[in-house]
């Protein structure tokens, strides 16, 4: 998240936050033997400076920075039809208006327009058209995107964002289309995707792919305020196969526990790091006078030397926040449900700080909000979908995520093209070139070499030759 001078406001509806998940069992397994794993680490070879452009993703779009926001309605389960069997629907949907009502009794409800609105029928593909594949685009075009779940515990976020769809491709979540995506975009001889996968746990960073990489630490660069992970391994992708494979990994390794709300509540928030990186077309162009100028003067487009996008796809499953008293959360599961509550309201004060335009925005409060920094207020093009159960044992839970929704509307992202001089390319063109000219050198030195060679030779036939004449000559003249 960046300061709130270099925000704007959305003119959008008003309202705030909240959320529940519960106990934990961990399983941690290691990557397996083929899996290459590496440090994504700063290279000093890469120390450019990237022209970073603010532009629209779309240019017909009238606030091409804004997070958009959808809502999600699970569809009723056992419990809900027991619970709710005495009392009126207490969701309505009206999908067309984009627009959303929460009944608070017999003769009124609150109203909610949100960027789009799925029913409990909605499907996994149509979620991920609507809600994931711009911005996925927007991320092959060379922006920073995120696409983040938001909601109480049991309401459909790790269904709607990690499902696997092992047995049936139509369930597949977000992650598994963003990435199948991606790879298909992507040309393998000049281009490359790379994956981290984290969990934030008791405000410690710890990696599902290196499960013995614990408390991770998260680096800012103090000159672009770009945040990363430097310690987390990074993988670089061969096929979705391999994709799927690591997603297993991760969810075997991910923080789980039965609460009274779901049998299987995250107690971390899971977050999915995707790099791009596409080269473009190279152009012929030979004229590199340019390198010597300052960087910043230079824009890249304007030169026939290759240039390079190097995105970041962020999706984050976040955990739900609880309420103790629902989810029946005692000892070690309290303690991670204050943990994840804590994140959570820090993630909002800073929703709110953006919304409101406010000097000073909160972002060092938690690991979340600092890995979330460009999401929300900084460059990236971001999505919201926010999940809710139709349950009205839960008014309280589910009016605040509509609130939180409402106030991430009005936050308006400076999206930037993450373009520069790919002079790692450069840097190869002009060696072969070298070495090109260096032989030709050779090739031409060593033909000069031969020529001398045989105008040696022929010049000593010759001055043999005149020798035998000049000898015959004076043995007549006797």
């Amino acid at each position: 998240m960046a300061s709130g001078s270099a925000m704007r406001s959305s003119h959008r509806p008003d309202r705030q936050n909240s959320s529940a998940p519960p106990s934990s069992t961990s399983r941690h397994v290691g990557p397996p033997p083929h899996i290459s794993v590496r440090s994504k680490v700063p290279s000093s070879r890469r120390s450019v400076t990237p022209t970073s452009r603010a532009r629209a993703c779309d240019d017909n779009d009238p606030e091409p920075g804004r997070v958009r926001v959808a809502v999600r309605l699970r569809p009723r389960n056992a419990e809900d039809l027991v619970s709710d069997a005495d009392f009126g629907d207490f969701v309505e949907l009206q999908p067309e208006m984009k627009r959303l009502k929460l009944r608070k009794n017999n003769w009124s409800s609150d109203s909610y327009r949100f960027d789009e609105v799925f029913t409990e029928s909605a499907s996994q593909k149509r979620i991920y058209e609507v809600v994931a594949k711009p911005v996925v685009e927007s991320v092959l075009n060379g922006y920073n995107g995120t696409v983040m779940a938001y909601g109480q515990t049991g309401t459909g976020k790790t269904y709607t964002l990690g499902k696997l769809g092992k047995h049936d491709a139509s369930e597949r979540g977000i992650m598994v289309r963003a990435l199948e995506d991606i790879i298909a975009n992507i040309s393998p001889a000049s281009d490359s995707v790379e994956i981290s996968y984290l969990q934030l746990y008791m405000e410690s960073v710890q990696d599902f792919l290196a499960p013995e990489k614990i408390n991770i630490p998260i680096v800012e660069d103090p000159k672009s305020g770009e945040v990363s992970v430097p310690g987390a391994a990074v993988v670089r992708m061969q096929n979705l196969d391999h994709f799927l494979e690591l997603l297993q990994i991760g969810e075997a390794n991910r923080h789980a526990a039965n609460t009274k709300l779901n049998t299987e509540s995250s107690r971390s928030h899971a977050i999915l790091m995707v790099y791009v990186r596409r080269s473009s077309p190279e152009k012929e162009d030979n004229d590199l006078s340019f390198l010597g100028k300052e960087s910043r003067s230079v824009s890249p487009a304007g030169h026939g030397m290759p240039t390079v996008r190097k995105s970041k796809l962020l999706i984050v499953d976040l955990a739900g926040s609880e309420r103790l008293d629902k989810s029946g959360s005692e000892g070690h599961m309290a303690e991670e449900a204050k943990f994840i509550n804590l994140s959570l309201t820090s993630l909002g004060k800073c929703i709110n700080a953006l919304a409101e335009n406010s000097p000073h925005i909160p972002t060092r409060d938690s690991k979340l909000t600092r890995l979330l920094r460009d999401s929300f207020g900084g460059s990236a093009r971001t999505s919201l979908i926010i999940t809710v159960g139709p349950s009205s044992r839960h008014h309280a839970e589910t009016t605040s995520t509509m609130m939180f929704g409402q106030r991430a509307m009005k936050v308006v992202n400076m999206v930037k093209l993450k373009e520069e001089f790919d002079y790692e390319s450069l840097c190869r063109k002009l060696e072969n070139q070298v070495d090109h000219l260096n032989a030709e050198i050779d090739r031409q030195q060593k033909s000069r070499e031969n020529d001398q060679i045989a105008m040696d030779k022929k010049l000593g036939e010759c001055q043999n030759s005149f020798a035998e004449a000049e000898k015959s000559l004076v043995a007549r003249s006797e």
